[in-house]
Formats: C-alpha cells, structure tokens, sequence
C-alpha cells in the first residue's frame, strides 16, 4: 500500500526508482543537515573512481551516477530521517519489482512511513509545550527549504546530464517532501510544482505521450503548473481514444489529428436503423428571421420518432449539446442522425433532474419527502428541448449564409442554456459506478453520481478527454453555467464532483470556525491546561482515506485544475476597462496554447468571446487575418512578447505585419506591453521594471543569420550575440537596399528580440514596420575560436536609441468593448435591489389607495386580509418576473451584431456596469450579514427571514448556515454575561 492514488484498474506500471544510495544517513551527531552532503561526495567520488578505472566508465556517466547516489542519501533518505526522528534504512523504502533484479523505491511512497511520520508529529503536539513544538516544527522546516531549494536547481541541472535514473530520483524527493509539507501543516511552506525546465516534469511528459497524451495537449503544464503528485497520477492515465486515434506524431505546436466532418455511427454495429431528419425548412425559417430554432423529440400516431423544431423564447428551458466530432455520434453534415442516437439522446437528457433554480413548490415539497435508500425519483423529463449543431445549423452548402449566421449566435446559445451536457465517447464508455445523488444537500435522490472511490479517476478522465483539448469546448465551458457529464450509467455534474460528505453540515462548520482562530492561540490556550487534560484541536479529516490518505488531496487539485482550464469562475466578473479586457485575453490565449481546432479562422472568435468583446460584429470578415486584427486593436492593451514569438503572420514590412495569424506558444509576464494611441502601439514598462532597449543596426542589409556587437554598456565590456531571424524575409515584399534597421532586446532569459524597419522619424518619435522575430545567443571569442572566425561581412553593429517607438497603425480602431455577465442571473444581486424598491413604491400607494378608501387600516374588513395577503406575496413574485424579462431581452441584445453600448440600453448598461469602489456584491454581503446578527441577537426574526430569503438566490447556502450556527452560539455565550 502507498501514500499517493494511482488509476484504478490501470494497465500502466508505477515508475520504480532505483536505489542506487549507498552511504547512510544518520541523524546522530548531525551538527547540521548540510554537512552530510561533503560526507556522501567524498564517499561516492571515491566509489566512482575505483568503478571507472575497473569498468573503463565514461565521465559524464560517472558523474550522473554520482550526483544520484549522492542526492538520494542526502536528499530523500536524509529528509525522511529527519521528519521522523530517526534512522531510516535503505531497505524500509526499497523492495524488488516486479522482473527487477535489484532494490528500487515505488514512487508512491509506502504507506508505513505516512502513518509512523504522521503519528510522530500528532504526538510532539500532544506532549511539548507550544514554544518546543514551535521550535522542533522550525527546525524541520529550515531542512525543507533546503532540501526544496536544492532539488529544484538539481533538476535544471539533470537536462545537460539526460539520465532519467537522476530524473526518477529527483521526483521522488519531491513526492517526498509534498508528503511532509502535508504533515507539517504550515501555510508558510510553498510546495515545488511542475516546471518545464525541470528534468522530472520532462520525465512525466515523456512518460504520457507514451500512454497516449497530444503533446500539444501538453502545454497546459506551461500554462498552470500543478503538483508533482497530481501530475504523476495523470501521467499514469491511460487517456480514452477512439481506435483511429494516434498523437504520436504530434508537436508541441501542432495536433495533427483533425476531426472532418463524418458519418455518423450507429449505437451498434448490428444495427440499420433508419436516419431521423430534422425538418431543415423550419430551421432555416428560424435562422434567417435572426431566432434560435430549438428541437423536441416527439411520436407520431404510428409510433414514428420524428423531430419538432421551435423558436427559443426567454421562458424556454433547454439543454446544449456539447460532442466531438471526431467520436462520430452526433456530428452530421446533413442534418440527420441514426435513429439509434437519437433514442440515446432522449434516453439521457430524459433522466436529467431539474435544476434548484427550477424548483416550484412541488418540488421543493418532494425534496424534503422521505425516500427509500437506493431509489431515485422517476425520470423529470422538464428539458424536453436540446439545440444539437447537427440539427439547428444548416449543413447543406447552399445555405452557407444562414450556417454563418447560426454560428454566430453559438455563444448566446451556450450561455443561454440551462445546462450543457458533454458527450464524449471514452467518457461515456468509463464506468465510474453509481450512488443516488441530489442537486441539494440531504435531498431526495433524483439522479445517479459516480461513486466517491472513483471521483478521483472521473475528475482525471475528464481532465484527459478529447473534448477538454478543443478550442471551441474552451468558449462552451466557461459560457455554461452548468456542465454535466454522461458515464455509463451516471451522470457527473462538474459544480459536484466531490465526495458525498464533503457538502456542508456540522463537521464543516466546526472546521470553519477551529480554522478561523489563529494557531498561536489555540497552543496557548492548550499551554494554560493541565497536562494530562490537554485536548487534542484537530480538523476533521473525514476526507481522507486511510489506505491512500492523499487521493483526495489529488482529487482537489485536479478538479480546481480542471475548473481554472476551463475559466468558469473567473468569467462571472464583469470586466469593464480595457486593463480587464486584456488580462481576459492573456488568461484565454494561455489556455488556448494546449488546445486544437480545425478551423483557424475561429481562434479569434473564440478569443474575443473570453476576452468580453463583441465577436458578433466582427463575425462577418471571413479570413483570419482581418478578425485578428480587429481583436488586436480592440483590445487596446497587449503583452509585448507577442512581437517576440515564433508564428505565422501576414507579412513582413509592412503595417500590421507584426500581427499574429495563431496562437503562439508564448507565456507573458506583464512587465512590458503595448498601449494602442492615436499614432499606433507604443511602448510602456511596468513601473519599476526595466525598458526594453532599442538599437540602430549599422547595416542595411537584411540577412536571416548575422553577428551582432552591442555598444558598451554601464560598467561592462560590448555584448557579441549570434542572432537568427526566425522568419525569412517575404520575397513578395521585399524592403528597400536604403531601409534603416533597428532592433529591440529583450534581456531576460532566454535573450530574444524583434527587428523593425524604420518608416519615418518625427522629432523624437520613431514610426515602426515589425519585420521578423529574433533570437540571440550570446558569444564568447574566448571560448568559441570558430565564432571568432565568422566571415566579417555578416557581422553587424549596433547604435543604442533613445526615443519614444511606435508601431504604426493601419485604420481606426473598432470599439468592441463589451461589459457583461455571464447569464442574466448575475443581475440577480442588484435586481434583488430594484425589486424591493419597486414593490416598496407600490406598497406605499395601495397604503394611500386603502387610506383613502376606508379611512383607517384598523376599520378595513378582516376577511380583507386573506386576499391581500395572498396578492403581496404574489406582488413581489410579479416584479421579480418582469424584471427579469425585462434584463433577459437587454442581455439578448448584446448577441446581435448591430448591438451598441451607445444604443437603446445605454442608460441600463451604465447602471449594470456601474461598480463602487468596494464590489456591490461584497458591499450587500456585508450588509446582509450585518442585519442577520443584528436581527438574531435582537430577537426581531421577520428581519432574520428576510435576510435569509434574499441570501439564498445570491450567496453559497454554506455561508448561511455557518451564520446560523456563529449566531446561536455567540448569542448563548452572551447570555452568560447578559
């Protein structure tokens, strides 16, 4: 048994590291942690040089062996000593795999030493006093800053030395002191992630290309690193393709499988059911008069499946169907589907429970009713209407306007949508098990989950699936509110992947509350009890299992993973300022590095979308080049990298040659960026942070490979670069024998630049044509003679330049700025506002109405009151429907093209898009709070209803709940002393 989860039924064998150690650790007369590392050298350097001389071994073997033996006595077995407090030999850690003839380690760390180091460690607690505790924890804790800073420079050091035995030993150690950061339980501990500089993350990446991985899938490690231990649970994931699948020639760059538009499958291979059209006239009817046509599945009198196609409205409920096409299911180029499928379809979206946010009293009556275990409610059937592409697209070719048209309008389709269900083939074959499961916590069970054993693997399998590495999936997750996920035989809603009691209640709150009082203070406390009455603080660890203590650690890791590569979260913020629009482009376009598609002209579409722009109104250009220019110059604020990045783009030498066709493989750090003026780009550097140098070439002659001498700079000698142009120059456009060249350098590592072509100078201003990327790798006469031989008509000087640059500009920028929720229930917090307000005003004139009527409230019949009751509280109910309507049609009309924020809604916009310096939704949480404690300790409970009722619609339930219980126990401890 191990500390760290491997998949479940995994046909891939756990990497095993040699043990190659062979001088041992002893904590005994260990003045400090760092001598033993002289100790084991001198010992291995001994060891190595009776090997080589008998054995004839190569140098640089040698040394890869001795940094191995070294690095695992001092770094793993010494770690691991000294959190446990005593000697640990080799042969605890080491055992014999399997056809192995020698002693090796399991990655996964064997079970015993989490248990003897976590039993330690609670007991230190138990028994020291607070200040000795403290101190045995920092002593330790200095060990594992060193142990941590240590191994991460010998992993960059392991690339030059390629063995992966280093590399397996070097990941061990971070497992291992993942493990004892665990145990110590410090916030101030950071723990080591992947890096792709590293020689273990590299190891890993090999390792899942071997299984099967899109290398370019891959990149996600460069864009968000994760954990070492999660990451090598994926490594060990056999991802779920279609046979015909093969990412073996696969790139960083590229994924050369591509997903053409195919026939669909049948259900089985046996079977030759008819196909089920969709009645394509009704369709284009409802695309061309600008709707959305949505389909129901019906009988006929004769029993005949036939499809029903309707226009959505603000009040339609439906489900969007998210699928690859490559999986040969749903995708169809003639709008039509086995019949086979479709019954599948129906069967599913058939068992789809309806949603909280559906709920009327029938419902929430039936949630609280009593059920017997392991039964489900009968099939819901409250979405009957689905928008499939397949069916509500045209696909033949004479309609290609409207299939245009209906593209566009995919975005509003998926945010629109009450849930959006993803099919994907190896997903819906993996059998996760099935429990009965609620939308609501302790609820009547209405639909199968998989079972909490098996999270960890769903969560995993979705991370790998084909449809997590699409490009146009990327947009569809983050515009869903709600994704679910077909298995066989269940259905795993992504807000509730976690285990079933991990959902709130006593044991949460008693977490919240032990949490919320600060470490100090507790031990302190502990330190005034006597000794033998000291109570153990501990928070519940219900979570975790003890035959692998750390798979629901991984499991959080990689579901808040997953959550953070699809931006679901983040989207819900408005962003109103070019600042946020950018930072939205910079996220998506990381994202976008790890995923696919095969249409090129969608990427900035897509990018758009995520960055809150209007894509509608740019949808109409047809070539990429145009659409990415109007992003680019929309967006007002870019990253300055992307002048640096290797890619496709339209020219060279021209206006807006500088402008990028793709995605680039590039990650921006924020220091320097270009900021769109009325002359063109310029550019500006985060305050504090170093400019960006410029430098006039001496030569007009443009060459793809040259040398390049830097002037002197402060107190150092002139920098010798050889530089390549990354791009050959564009025959069709070739730049004058009189241009002036000149240069910008990007000095950190690794060392990169751009050359422009000078257009024109005004004064002080320097007008600039982008022509192609460079990199420079710097030269040393010295230790490169053959350099130094390098044929004088290619080497170039250089003049620094002083100045303000710009880029120059093409046309006048389109505004496409476009502030907006993700759906329209995110007005809800300020609706709630209006709502009352507006019922408060009409309240006021039927009291006037009633006053003037009767006279006196006091002399109005009592029989009155029952049915005015009834109209108060249908009252609200009625405001509520119609603000609703009322931001639904607003919220609509920011999908069409034609949509202006100067236009109709201008006055609607400027308060929905109005923030006060602290966030209105934190300003009304507050308040919220504020009179629900108020209220409780008062004893005024119709004010506590009302803050309940009006919390409940806008923040977590948890939080509620957390007040209820804070409140009933301060006002009892308050009666003690009141």
């Amino acid at each position: 048994m191990y500390c760290f989860p491997y998949p479940r039924d995994a046909d891939v064998e756990s990497i095993r590291v040699p043990l190659v150690a062979r001088t041992k650790y002893s904590i005994k007369g260990q003045t400090n942690f760092s001598d033993f590392f002289k100790r084991a050298f001198d010992a291995e350097m001994l060891r190595i040089k009776i090997d080589t001389y008998d054995r004839q071994e190569s140098t640089s073997l040698s040394a890869s062996r001795l940094l191995a033996s070294t690095i695992q006595s001092w770094l793993f077995f010494g770690v691991a000593s000294e959190a446990l407090g005593r000697d640990i030999r080799h042969e605890e850690f080491a055992g014999a795999g399997p056809d192995e003839p020698h002693l090796s380690i399991d990655l996964r760390i064997p079970i015993w030493y989490w248990r003897e180091l976590e039993a330690r460690w609670n007991d230190l607690d138990a028994s020291l006093t607070a200040a000795e505790f403290e101190a045995k924890r920092a002593q330790l804790i200095k060990i594992y800053e060193s142990a941590q800073m240590l191994v991460i420079s010998m992993d960059i050091l392991a690339n030059e030395l390629e063995d992966d035995k280093l590399a397996q030993i070097l990941l061990s150690i971070h497992m291992l002191l993942y493990l004892v950061a665990d145990v110590l339980d410090s916030e101030k501990l950071k723990v080591t992630q992947t890096s792709t500089t590293s020689a273990s993350t590299k190891l890993l990446k090999r390792r899942m290309i071997k299984n099967g991985w899109c290398e370019k899938r891959l990149n996600f490690v460069h864009a968000s690193p994760i954990f070492y231990p999660a990451f090598y649970f994926l490594s060990s994931l056999k991802p779920s393709r279609i046979d015909a699948e093969d990412h073996s020639s696969c790139n960083r760059e590229r994924c050369l499988i591509t997903s053409k538009l195919s026939k669909p499958l049948h259900r089985a291979d046996e079977c030759l059911c008819e196909d089920v059209v969709v009645p394509v006239d009704r369709v284009n009817t409802i695309v061309a008069s600008g709707g959305i046509p949505l389909v129901r599945i019906t009988r006929s009198e004769l029993g005949k499946t036939e499809l029903e196609v309707l226009p959505y409205t603000p009040s339609s409920r439906f489900i969007a169907i998210s699928h690859v096409w490559a999986d040969q299911q749903f995708g169809s180029a003639q709008n039509c589907l086995p019949k086979c499928q479709v019954g599948y379809l129906e069967e599913v979206l058939s068992s789809v429970p309806t949603s909280m946010d559906h709920w009327g009293w029938r419902e929430w009556i039936a949630h609280w009713r009593s059920s017997h275990p392991g039964e489900i409610a009968p099939p819901s059937r409250a979405y009957e209407y689905f928008w499939l592409d397949s069916f509500c697209i045209p696909q033949a070719g004479e309609y290609a306007n409207l299939r245009s048209k209906a593209i566009e309008s995919m975005n509003f389709i998926y945010a629109a949508a009450s849930h959006t269900f993803v099919f994907d083939k190896g997903l819906q074959a993996l059998d996760a098990g099935r429990r009965p499961a609620s939308l609501a916590h302790g609820g009547r069970p209405t639909y199968h989950s998989p079972q909490d054993e098996n999270l960890l693997d769903v969560v995993a399998y979705i991370y790998a699936s084909n449809w997590m590495g699409r490009a146009w999936t990327l947009q569809e997750g983050i515009l869903s509110g709600r994704l679910v996920f077909p298995f066989h035989g269940s259905l795993a809603y992504l807000k509730l992947l976690r285990p079933q009691h991990d959902e709130g209640g006593f044991g949460d709150f008693w977490d919240y509350l032990v949490t919320r009082i600060p470490k100090d203070w507790r031990r302190s406390a502990r330190d005034l009890l006597p000794r033998r009455s000291k109570p153990k603080i501990e928070v519940s660890k219900s979570l975790r299992d003890e035959s692998e203590p750390f798979r629901e650690s991984v499991r959080h890791q990689l579901f808040t993973h997953m959550k953070k590569s699809l931006h679901v979260e983040e989207y819900r913020d408005y962003a109103r300022t070019p600042t946020d629009r950018a930072a939205r482009f910079v996220e998506a376009h990381t994202l976008l590095q790890s995923r696919t598609t095969t249409q090129a002209e969608d990427i900035p579409l897509i990018l758009m979308n995520m960055s809150c722009m209007n894509a509608n109104a740019v949808s109409q250009n047809k070539t990429i080049n145009a659409r990415m220019k109007q992003l680019f110059y929309g967006l007002e604020s870019l990253p300055t990298e992307l002048l640096f990045s290797d890619c496709a783009r339209p020219g060279s030498c021209t206006v807006d040659a500088w402008i990028p066709c793709e995605i680039t493989p590039e990650s921006f750090g924020g220091t320097h960026t270009l900021k769109l003026g009325s002359a063109g780009f310029t550019f500006e550097t985060r305050k504090g942070a170093q400019a960006l140098k410029f430098y006039l070439l001496s030569s007009a002659h443009r060459s793809n490979r040259f040398r390049l001498l830097l002037p002197h700079q402060k107190d150092a000698k002139s920098l010798k670069y050889n530089v390549e142009a990354l791009q050959s120059p564009n025959d069709e456009q070739p730049a004058a024998h009189t241009s002036v060249w000149c240069i910008v350098v990007d000095d950190e590592s690794p060392e990169r630049g751009a050359r422009f072509v000078v257009n024109r100078v005004v004064g002080n201003n320097y007008f600039l044509h982008f022509d192609c990327p460079l990199r420079l790798t710097e030269i040393d006469d010295s230790k490169s003679p053959s350099d130094a031989q390098q044929d004088p008509k290619q080497e170039c000087g250089a003049v620094s330049l002083n100045g303000n640059f710009i880029i120059e500009r093409s046309y006048e920028p389109q505004d496409l700025s476009l502030s907006r929720p993700q759906n329209p229930e995110q007005y809800s917090d300020r609706l709630e506002v209006i709502g009352q307000a507006i019922s408060g005003i009409i309240r006021l004139g039927e009291r006037y109405l009633m006053t003037a009527i009767w006279g006196d409230e006091k002399s109005m019949p009592s029989l009155f009151y029952i049915p005015y009751g009834l109209y108060c509280f249908k009252r609200r109910q009625w405001v509520q429907r119609a603000l609703n309507g009322f931001v639904h049609r607003a919220w609509m009309a920011t999908y069409q093209p034609d949509w202006d924020p100067k236009g109709p809604w201008k006055w609607f916009w400027k308060l929905s898009n109005w923030e006060p310096p602290i966030p209105f939704r934190t300003l009304m949480k507050w308040w919220c709070s504020f009179c629900f404690f108020i209220g409780f300790q008062a004893g005024t409970w119709p004010e506590v209803a009302v803050v309940t009722l009006y919390w409940l619609p806008l923040f977590p339930t948890q939080e509620l709940v957390n007040m209820y219980l804070t409140a009933m126990f301060s006002k009892t401890v308050l009666s003690f002393f009141f």
